[in-house]
């Protein structure tokens, strides 16, 4: 399978300056975590449709080793920067940095966010607020393509039904990314002739059995559904606990790009309910989708996703909202203690990363909406946390007492 490999010590070529690279390490302080390496070794250039064989090398300051699988770039808006994020499949299930071991992984660029901690963050959160929500599990990493680096990556696991934890006995079990079932008609994107998957069907495999209806109806009620219905119907249909919480966190990370995309939707097996598992948070304290600053200069409209527009509209939902962001809030998990203890967190790990990524992605760059730098960054999200909090806190009542 990989004989094409023969002609090419990558192996032992990654193993000599692993030593080097462990070696450098070891004069670093205690206080800075060792960031583990991937070196992704290919033969032929990576592509972005189509994933080929790879290499990877994995080293950490203990081990290193060295799997075979497949690999190709993966974005959407953000594939016009010259940082490009990969997607890695192995033959066999691996663990990278201490994750549960998986044969499928995102290395996130994530170019536009310089503190590299927005889509950590987020995901944490989501996982804190209950069991009922899910959200990949993350951690640092340096890049290499072929020994070249690439800097500072996000490893995160890939949301498939192994980590939704499917029942893959039942056929009721079902995986959408973003599908288009929040959208209002004005809003709602072109569905045209060639792109058969509309709603972006994972799971079961779209080429094998389309449900893509499935979406189509659930829309259709979110829609039309007269309101004793939508009553009756939506607990039942959703987990509102899971929905709630979703609608709060993109209230407190103000991401209004989350309110119609960047989320899988799921069920667990005919009897479950669906649940949402977010993803891509990068839009969020304090940034906006295009790298622009919103210090709440700009506030998410969440009336536009249509199913919170009809649960607002239930004094009984909003009753609960209220009541679970007062939860949150005393549970100090929607606190200004709980974002920067998880900061300090993640700096441990990427202050070893940053000088490296900097310089080889300048963050003066055309790209970005300002220079601001790592530090700055940093300080923006802890700006922005007590205007949130207190914006939320006089909505829906809460009193820190």
């Amino acid at each position: 399978m990989f004989s094409h490999f023969k002609n090419r010590n990558y192996p032992a070529l990654f193993t000599c300056y692993i030593v080097c690279l462990l070696l450098l390490n070891g004069c670093k302080t205690d206080e800075v975590k060792r960031l583990p390496v991937i070196n992704i070794m290919t033969e032929d250039a990576i592509e972005w449709e189509q994933s080929i064989p790879c290499l990877a090398g994995y080293a950490t300051a203990a081990d290193s080793s060295t799997w075979p699988g497949k690999t190709k770039f993966r974005g959407g808006v953000s594939s016009k920067y010259g940082k490009h994020s990969y997607s890695l499949k192995f033959v066999d299930p691996h663990s990278l940095c201490n994750l549960p071991a998986n044969r499928s992984w995102i290395l996130n660029a994530s170019y536009i966010d310089k503190t590299f901690m927005r889509h950590k963050i987020c995901f944490d959160l989501f996982l804190q607020m209950g069991s009922h929500n899910n959200a990949p599990l993350c951690g640092y990493a340096m890049v290499q393509e072929n020994m070249v680096p690439k800097g500072l990556y996000v490893v995160m696991q890939r949301l498939n039904k192994k980590v939704l934890r499917l029942n893959e006995a039942d056929t009721g079990a079902l995986i959408f990314k973003e599908p288009k079932v929040f959208y209002n008609d004005t809003e709602l994107p072109s569905r045209s002739e060639g792109a058969q998957n509309y709603h972006e069907q994972k799971y079961p495999d779209f080429d094998q059995q389309d449900r893509n209806v499935v979406m189509d109806e659930l829309r259709s009620f979110l829609l039309h559904a007269s309101d004793e219905e939508f009553t009756n119907k939506v607990g039942t249909l959703f987990d509102l606990r899971n929905i709630a919480d979703w609608h709060l966190l993109l209230l407190f990370t103000n991401n209004s790009d989350g309110l119609l995309k960047n989320f899988y939707l799921y069920k667990v097996d005919s009897s479950s309910p669906y649940r949402i598992a977010i993803w891509d948070y990068d839009h969020s304290f304090g940034r906006d989708g295009d790298n622009e600053p919103n210090m709440l200069e700009r506030m998410a409209d969440e009336h536009r996703n249509i199913l919170f527009d009809r649960l607002l509209k239930s004094p009984s939902y909003k009753k609960a909202l209220s009541e679970r962001w007062k939860m949150l809030r005393r549970n100090n998990i929607f606190s200004e203690e709980n974002i920067a203890r998880m900061m300090t967190e993640n700096d441990a790990y990427i202050r070893s990363g940053i000088a490296e990524n900097t310089a080889l992605w300048p963050i003066d760059a055309p790209d970005y909406f300002d220079g601001s730098d790592y530090e700055e960054e940093k300080e923006r999200i802890l700006q922005y946390v007590p205007l949130i909090l207190d914006t939320l806190d006089r909505r829906f009542g809460y009193v820190n007492e």
